[in-house]
């Protein structure tokens, strides 16, 4: 019996022709990230390029003004990419993986790429992740939609009760055998990924794997209880894609529109309008406050001294830059805190939605979540800080150009790295999972 239904399975061409759709469907995934991944590393090498390039180009124009030649410098930090988010691109697309910084005002700057086309971030991407979410449980549907439905419409359940002991065993040896054709192809596909990407086999990459592989695991036992229930084929096909459509778009559009009414986030916006009205209107104010606000925050440069009749100076200048960050502060760590409570509301949303919660574990693993690039936030700040309280002091003092080893002014790179919660991981899988089976369990029990 179980020779004959490998052989029903794989000669209807209906079923080859999907797991052919979900094959080259997963290459040209692969193929995206692979684009991403190289289109990434080239902006990476011609930013730093550019940044040797336009330290050359301005110290040779303005070799006696330092200050001149930091007003147009930008100093590059690297979010580093891994070669796993070339299965699950993220929110790399919107939030750089490199950006490049003056000396002046910060808040400006970090907020420049939170302006894009609405229109690019409403696609997504069509990289691995998406694959596995979308497509595969929609294959897996098809494959099992009708596995006692088909029987029963045939006249051959009857037959089937008669000649198996077993009825039970006789459906999941059918759903095992669709379980092993769709996993092989998600294997070949993750072997071609590896191959071809180059992704190191640590341990991000296993708990990728193993993520997706629960995530068709849950798909299949979902299947198994929807299907013991015998309604027909289209009523079996109607509910389950009811499901797939509610889980990836109905629940999880509601959701983020909720989260947005409970955390409105207008900080960046706000922390970009208080940071320039901090400095445009200090053109207009007495030097001195704007230097004892400068004075109190950086006592070491106390004897660097601005007087109220002085024409313009760097070191006012450069203090009065820094004095609109300082008053649009706060709305820069409302900003964060809200994002992280965003993205905390979305983590517990995903305990209770496997699709959400594989890509958010998947997003998290490559380092192209939320997460990452909060934690890149606070890093490109502290290197902003580094640059200008080294070059602060050249600048107050006067010094020229050459007075910098600008050889040791090079791309630099932010590491992040978080330990896998292997049971926060697994542990929502494997609860529906368990679920499911038991459910559908106890219906197959009335088939026997």
């Amino acid at each position: 019996m179980n020779r004959y239904l490998y052989t029903q399975f794989y000669r209807n061409k209906a079923y080859i022709i999907a797991l052919l759709f979900l094959l080259i469907a997963g290459i040209m995934a692969i193929y995206t990230g692979k684009k991403f991944l190289d289109r990434n590393g080239d902006i990476i090498s011609k930013s730093e390029v550019f940044q040797e390039e336009s330290i050359q180009r301005n110290i040779k124009f303005h070799k006696d003004d330092l200050g001149l030649v930091l007003y147009y410098i930008k100093f590059n930090l690297v979010n580093e990419t891994p070669r796993l988010a070339a299965l699950n691109i993220g929110m790399r697309d919107l939030n750089p993986s490199i950006q490049g910084v003056t000396i002046r005002n910060l808040e400006e700057q970090r907020y420049n790429s939170d302006f894009y086309n609405p229109a690019n971030a409403a696609v997504g991407n069509f990289d691995f992740s998406f694959v596995i979410v979308f497509l595969f449980p929609l294959v897996i549907v098809a494959f099992c939609y009708n596995l006692i439905s088909e029987e029963e419409e045939r006249g051959t359940w009857k037959l089937l009760s008669v000649q198996s002991g077993n009825l039970q065993k006789l459906l999941d040896q059918k759903m095992f055998i669709r379980f092993l054709a769709v996993t092989a192809v998600y294997f070949v596909l993750i072997i071609i990924a590896s191959v071809w990407i180059r992704i190191p086999l640590n341990s991000y990459y296993t708990a990728f794997l193993i993520s997706g592989f629960l995530y068709i695991l849950f798909w299949f036992a979902l299947c198994r209880w929807i299907v013991s229930f015998r309604k027909s084929s289209p009523q079996n096909a109607l509910i389950l894609l009811i499901i797939w459509v509610g889980i990836n778009f109905i629940i999880p559009m509601s959701s983020n529109i909720l989260i947005q009414k409970v955390y409105p986030v207008h900080e960046s916006l706000k922390a970009v309008m208080e940071q320039r009205e901090g400095y445009h209107n200090k053109w207009d104010e007495a030097k001195r406050p704007t230097m004892e606000k400068f004075h109190k925050a950086y006592p070491q440069y106390r004897n660097f001294t601005v007087e109220e009749n002085d024409s313009f100076t760097w070191t006012w200048y450069y203090a009065m830059q820094h004095m609109g960050d300082i008053e649009s502060a706060k709305s820069s760590e409302h900003y964060t805190e809200k994002m992280q409570k965003r993205n905390q509301a979305a983590t517990y949303l995903g305990y209770l939605l496997p699709n959400l919660h594989t890509q958010l574990v998947e997003s998290r693993l490559a380092k192209t979540d939320m997460q990452n690039h909060l934690h890149y936030a606070s890093s490109l700040k502290e290197f902003h800080e580094k640059k200008r309280l080294f070059f602060y002091p050249f600048i107050f003092s006067g010094k020229t150009a050459e007075s910098i080893n600008w050889k040791e002014q090079i791309i630099q790179v932010f590491k992040f790295s978080a330990p896998i919660k292997w049971i926060q991981l697994v542990l929502p899988y494997l609860i529906f999972i368990a679920l499911f089976i038991i459910l559908s369990q106890n219906k197959y029990r009335k088939l026997c």
